[in-house]
């Protein structure tokens, strides 16, 4: 008895370290994409939306569109921080409502990446 409130009490001696290190990994910006979507915070993210389902119960999103489309978002460089990155990428796949949008989004985004960027970075310095 006394053993398992002990492992108990330690195991919740450890869990604000583990916090610290997460909301210090989101305060800072990862220097890529790939190490971006390597995060903790990143893999969460994506298991969110990938479990995400439509009101038919299909998936909304794939887990290789959010990976995709997130790393796309981690390039636009008016978001400073990993939790921005996530913050936009959550706010516009709500907002794109499933794969069709997304898939359109990303043709548009590959045929006038310059011109998405722009337009991505001045509706967040809005946003900011």
């Amino acid at each position: 008895m006394l053993s398992n409130l002990l492992n108990a009490f330690k195991s919740e001696m450890k869990r604000p370290e583990e916090e610290t290190k997460l909301e210090e990994e989101t305060l800072k910006k990862a220097a890529s994409a790939e190490d971006f979507i390597k995060t903790h915070s990143a893999k969460e993210f994506v298991e969110k939306w990938a479990e995400k389902k439509d009101r038919d119960g299909k998936r909304m999103y794939t887990k290789r569109g959010i990976t995709d489309f997130v790393m796309l978002i981690h390039q636009v460089p008016g978001l400073d921080t990993d939790k921005k990155v996530l913050k936009t990428a959550d706010g516009l796949l709500t907002k794109l409502k499933g794969m069709d949008g997304m898939q359109a989004f990303m043709a548009g985004w590959k045929a006038k990446s310059e011109g998405l960027m722009k337009g991505l970075a001045s509706l967040l310095k809005k946003a900011a």
